[in-house]
């Protein structure tokens, strides 16, 4: 049998993808890109970052997740549209009611259906807005989508901050929380994150937080690594900059999405404390802690990775 290719034609053609690890701050940064003119309501598309995952670990092609991330975009975009699975939880992020505004998107629930929806968002320009964990690891990913206006807002943050919030989130006992929210695999009959795959023979004999250091190191090191393959359409910025810059920082990004602010930008920003003072005393807190409870060796190990940090970023 002759091989068949996969191809879908997408009918997505303007998109902003808000990416970083784990507790970088793209919880921060996209409510504030959603209240832009012309953005849709933030989109969280766990099943995107599984599949870039399987990719990872070369359990499917290119060609199969190229494939299946244009149909879920497809299908996630038209279902946004015609107010299909909307969120009404109020404490989320992707909740109707965070959303710039509210009532606009409740009428969508009685949108006749159909490609006449479709058409009207691209003379539109409707701008989906997605937001992904790791998506500087991807690079032939999102090139192979094909989406005409595909634009990317990496955000970063120094290493402490996101080694004691992944403290905070227990993501070094991850291997035995019912609601696991890193990707695992078995490796000798255990459960194993898939952040740990590069030391994956002493992850079970690790404490916590050296497990915790150990993944945030492969996280930071794979986006470090990829980062020059970046050039188009692209932006980096860091977490405490646009935290305590916000007016600077939101003018950059509508400058580089060729969007404008919209009244509720502002109410949004309130809302998200931005902008807010950024406490020196606080990273110290952070790495003091972390030195109390890493092993010395895993502890130099992450400052050598702060030092990396800081001379790529500055």
């Amino acid at each position: 049998m002759k091989k068949i290719n996969l191809k879908k034609k997408i009918f997505l053609k303007d998109i902003i993808l808000i990416t970083g690890t784990h507790s970088s701050g793209k919880s921060m940064i996209s409510p504030v890109v959603a209240s832009l003119n012309k953005v849709e309501p933030l989109r969280k598309i766990y099943y995107i970052d599984q599949i870039n995952n399987l990719l990872y670990l070369k359990k499917i092609s290119l060609e199969t997740a190229t494939f299946l991330i244009n149909h879920i975009l497809d299908l996630s975009y038209y279902e946004q549209l015609i107010g299909r699975n909307m969120n009404f939880r109020a404490e989320d992020e992707t909740s109707v009611y965070n959303a710039k505004d509210t009532k606009k998107l409740i009428k969508r629930l009685k949108t006749k259906r159909g490609e006449s929806v479709i058409k009207k968002a691209q003379k539109n320009k409707n701008t989906f807005l997605l937001d992904t964990h790791d998506g500087l690891w991807f690079p032939n990913i999102w090139e192979n989508l094909n989406i005409k206006n595909f634009k990317i807002i990496h955000i970063h943050r120094n290493p402490i901050y996101v080694v004691n919030s992944w403290i905070n989130s227990d993501f070094g006992n991850t291997d035995n929380s019912l609601l696991n929210q890193l990707p695992s695999f078995y490796f000798r009959g255990k459960l194993t994150p898939f952040y740990a795959l590069k030391f994956k023979n002493n992850f079970k004999e690790m404490s916590k937080t050296d497990r915790i250091i150990g993944m945030v190191i492969i996280c930071v090191e794979n986006e470090i690594l990829n980062l020059k393959k970046f050039k188009k359409n692209f932006i980096s910025i860091q977490f405490d900059e646009f935290a305590s810059k916000t007016d600077f920082y939101l003018k950059k990004i509508c400058n580089f999405l060729r969007l404008k602010k919209t009244k509720n930008t502002y109410k949004i920003m309130k809302r998200e404390s931005l902008p807010r003072i950024i406490q020196e005393e606080d990273y110290y807190k952070r790495k003091r802690r972390i030195q109390r409870l890493a092993s010395k060796k895993m502890f130099e190990k992450l400052l050598k990775l702060e030092k990396k940090y800081k001379n790529i970023y500055g």
